[in-house]
């Protein structure tokens, strides 16, 4: 006996969810700027949501409600008492709760297995479809970066939103497609992956053992290194060079020789750190980009040759950096949040059956480093499986059970 058509319908219907949904977080390459930016992701949510109000039942749990809500009421008060038109507060607090109560509520129709399987087949596609334009020479995006980025935005953009398909095909013994999957990091010859990939081999190695006895050796460390640095006068240029690079964060002051991946974190961590001093509580979700040109920009000496080329405010709008927009639009809160966040990546690290939460601690790790953006499309998809899995793991572990192949996600 066939399926009955209510049923089909339905099974079919999750199957479109969970694979355009997969799909949307590979698509930031993929607009057209008319005024503003129409993204085939928001067209994606724009239909999925259509359907999840007429299939489906949307709600929204306690944690987004009071999330949401600390959003909403903490820009409020701190817009209304410095004076940030509030269209910037609005754009970031509705972007997060659509993309949040999307991903929310289609991710809880699936297993956790079923969403991060086809996740990592989609990153291992776009992986090899990556390769042949490389080889080549053929762009298969917008920018014109000969490094490898397959037709995703630009290749730094690729490695964050692969690299926990690599953690997991690595730890699922999946070797092949580890190895497909790490080449192409390689290939992009970007920072970011190369700190990714070292952080795939150190994370799961680290144990209160290792680091007591790294904090042992570093006495030596530093005794070794004034020496060394006393002694060879390329050691003792290249880190004095560094240290005047970093004394830019006291005077804002920026020498004409800065390259442009320096100036873009160290001039918004400088917004941020002067931003921190008069708002110790952040000055609202959104306002970075308000506070670096209205009011800390002026005070700074940018090199010339960023004028020339239209990159003097480079990053302003992300800060550059998920952790610098924490600390510069949230204060002390985003301090606290931020050590939070990264206590419950370390923890996760110490349980081995938490693979697919360590891959995604990895991606959380890596955003706080570099692109400070609040919802580009796969942000949340890894958010909410990171939370509310890791929470749910310890749940099942209380109750012996550490399985939940055959359970929905939520």
């Amino acid at each position: 006996m066939g399926l009955e058509p209510k049923n089909k319908l339905r099974i079919n219907l999750n199957k479109y969810l969970l694979h355009s949904s997969v799909f949307a977080i590979f698509t930031e390459a993929f607009f057209y700027r008319f005024i503003i930016d129409f993204k085939l992701f928001y067209f994606i949510l724009f239909i999925n949501f259509i359907l999840l109000f007429k299939y489906k039942k949307v709600t929204l749990n306690s944690f987004l409600i009071t999330f949401f809500t600390f959003l909403f009421i903490h820009s409020c008060i701190i817009y209304l008492w410095i004076g940030i038109p509030p269209n910037f507060m609005l754009s970031q607090v509705l972007g997060i709760a659509v993309s949040c109560t999307y991903f929310y509520n289609v991710l809880k129709l699936f297993t956790k297995e079923e969403i991060y399987d086809l996740f990592a087949k989609y990153s291992l596609f776009v992986a090899i479809i990556g390769f042949p334009g490389y080889f080549l020479g053929v762009n298969l995006n917008v920018n014109t970066d000969p490094r490898f980025s397959s037709f995703l935005k630009e290749p730094a953009h690729y490695a964050i939103v692969v690299l926990p398909a690599c953690y997991y095909f690595l730890k699922t013994k999946q070797y092949l497609f580890f190895f497909i999957i790490f080449l192409s990091l390689v290939l992009t010859e970007s920072s970011i992956a190369y700190i990714g990939c070292a952080l795939m081999f150190i994370l799961p190695n680290i144990n209160l053992t290792r680091v007591k006895y790294a904090i042992g050796v570093i006495p030596f460390v530093l005794a070794i290194f004034y020496w060394v640095y006393s002694n060879n006068e390329k050691v003792k240029m290249r880190f004095d060079d560094t240290y005047n690079s970093l004394k830019v964060l006291e005077t804002g002051k920026f020498d004409e020789g800065t390259n442009i991946s320096t100036y873009a974190l160290l001039s918004n961590f400088y917004i941020a750190k002067e931003n921190f001093i008069e708002h110790p509580f952040g000055s609202g979700i959104g306002s970075h980009y308000y506070m670096y040109h209205n009011r800390y920009k002026k005070v700074m000496r940018t090199p010339k040759y960023l004028y020339r080329l239209e990159l003097d405010d480079i990053n302003s709008k992300d800060a550059a950096s998920l952790f610098i927009r924490f600390f510069s639009e949230f204060g002390i809160i985003g301090l606290l949040a931020t050590a939070f966040i990264i206590y419950l990546v370390i923890q996760c690290f110490q349980d081995k059956s938490l693979i697919v939460e360590q891959s995604i601690g990895i991606y959380i790790l890596l955003k706080l480093f570099r692109d400070g953006h609040y919802f580009p499309p796969e942000l949340f998809f890894f958010l909410i499986i990171f939370y509310f899995s890791y929470t749910k793991s310890f749940l099942f572990k209380n109750e012996g059970n550490l399985s939940y192949s055959r359970k929905r996600f939520f």
